[in-house]
């Protein structure tokens, strides 16, 4: 334990090990007013430095027990220090950054692979798009028959925005009969 440790900082507030933040506040707060110097200047010179001292625990308590950090830290190292504890490693926190393999793992088979199945299985551009076109389209040529008070552009909008729905539903169908009749191929 490093010498500030060696000090029973619970014991110089006196709270105990358990109480919440607040409770070491206003002990601290308590026993700052209760023994700071400026407030002894009349007394005499030992009482004064006898202030001075405890004054100097209380502060010196505060500074470890008042940051949770530094609290954390000196509560685990008496821990530690203390007979008959675990000090075994407790285990890390999960890490976002993990990854399960390394680049240089992956052989020039494996992208070959990938780059075989995937190979026949995309739908092309224009078909992705056209849903896209079609549902934007048909929204565009209804406003506009409304504001035009056009029923032929009206059922025209409708009916490409219903077709854009149908074209969204249906890619991923298509794609998956892509999928299938490659498979099927080999």
């Amino acid at each position: 334990m490093a010498a500030s440790d060696a000090v029973d900082h619970y014991a110089v507030l006196g709270v105990s090990e358990s109480a919440a933040a607040i409770e070491i506040r206003r002990a601290y707060l308590g026993l700052a007013r209760a023994h700071h110097p400026d407030f002894h200047e009349a007394g005499d010179e030992a009482a004064r430095s006898a202030n001075e001292r405890e004054m100097q625990r209380i502060n010196q308590a505060w500074t470890i027990l008042g940051d949770p950090t530094r609290r954390r830290g000196y509560d685990e190292r008496r821990r530690a220090a203390q007979p008959g504890t675990d000090t075994r490693p407790r285990p890390e926190p999960a890490r976002y950054d993990f990854v399960p393999y390394d680049d240089e793992d992956i052989d020039t088979d494996y992208s070959a692979l990938i780059d075989d199945a995937v190979e026949g299985t995309e739908v092309p551009r224009w078909m992705q798009l056209l849903p896209v076109a079609l549902l934007l389209g048909g929204i565009a040529l209804f406003i506009f028959g409304v504001m035009i008070n056009l029923s032929p552009l009206l059922s025209l909008g409708l009916v490409s925005a219903v077709l854009g729905v149908l074209g969204f539903l249906a890619s991923p169908a298509i794609a998956i009969s892509r999928s299938r009749s490659h498979e099927s191929r080999r």
